[in-house]
């Protein structure tokens, strides 16, 4: 990076990702932040109420500036991705700014596991966003999406476990899995999963789409496979937001986790985060594309 001399900006990060995904697909969705009181937080605000996020919920903060990182893409092999956000607006965010009526009115509240690696109040924050929700049967959707340069492994995996305990659907990817236990196994990662109590567990593979396993059945749910794949970044922020519309649409778990792939499949063709995102007009075309491949 210390070589470039081009710098594009784009609004980031998985939360907000996600919400612009569900929005894109015709459902509302809200996005609890705190970004500093500056041009970018004003950018990205924008951004989002362009999309149709309801920011009701998003403060800006004049005592910390929004959090920046910078992401290098190389000709070949995965970006290189660096983090400036110690300090920032969003990691002040505390529980006393959950706006707790807010989050019981709501269908699905989702997390990712990068949150709770920014600071102990973020951490605190999402315990209470939890709280809420449980306490008023919204249904909770937490992503591990384990970060290992925000937090280490020793100090994320009691939290997310205590917090997968507590989701009613747990989004687990196999790569964030293997780096908080030591395994790529999917047998073994499938029997860890349910050992924490979970009846319906979604084990998130990439390219080779996802396992559902349930009490009675294993099944493994197909992607959908482009042939010149041009960004892969934030592919599983593309596979929440299928996911959660398929709750919201009432489909049965097999045809969110589809859904889900299908998003993915499709944002991975196109350059960024939220510019990839697909509406339904592009994933009907998906399936007759003939550069799609269903694995």
């Amino acid at each position: 990076m210390r070589y470039s001399a081009e710098y594009e900006r784009r609004p980031g990060g998985a939360e907000s990702t996600v919400a612009v995904g569900v929005t894109r697909l015709g459902r509302s969705a809200g996005w609890i932040s705190k970004l500093g009181d500056d041009e970018f937080g004003k950018y990205i605000l924008n951004v989002m109420r362009g999309e149709k996020v309801d920011t009701s919920c998003v403060t800006l903060s004049s005592a910390a500036q929004t959090g920046v990182f910078f992401r290098e893409n190389r000709a070949s092999g995965p970006s290189s991705v660096y983090y400036y956000r110690k300090g920032s607006a969003f990691s002040t965010i505390e529980p006393e700014d959950l706006n707790e009526d807010y989050i019981a009115s709501a269908k699905i509240l989702h997390l990712t596991g990068i949150t709770p690696g920014l600071s102990l109040s973020c951490k605190a924050t999402v315990t209470r966003a939890i709280e809420i929700a449980n306490a008023n049967c919204v249904k909770v959707v937490l992503d591990t999406n384990y970060r290992a340069k925000v937090w280490p492994a020793e100090e994320a995996k009691p939290y997310l476990e205590s917090l997968m305990l507590k989701a009613d659907y747990v989004l687990a990817g196999q790569e964030d899995l293997a780096k908080l236990t030591g395994t790529t196994s999917e047998k073994e990662l499938l029997a860890y999963l349910h050992s924490l109590g979970m009846a319906d567990v979604i084990l998130k593979l990439g390219r080779e789409g996802a396992i559902l396993s349930t009490e009675d059945n294993v099944e493994r749910i197909a992607s959908y496979l482009v042939d010149k794949p041009v960004d892969r970044f934030g592919v599983g922020d593309s596979f929440a937001a299928g996911f959660l519309v398929g709750l919201l649409e009432e489909k049965p778990l097999r045809e969110a986790i589809s859904l889900g792939n299908a998003v993915a499949g499709w944002s991975i063709r196109l350059p960024g985060n939220i510019e990839a995102l697909p509406d339904w007009n592009d994933l009907q075309q998906l399936r007759t594309a003939t550069n799609f491949v269903v694995r």
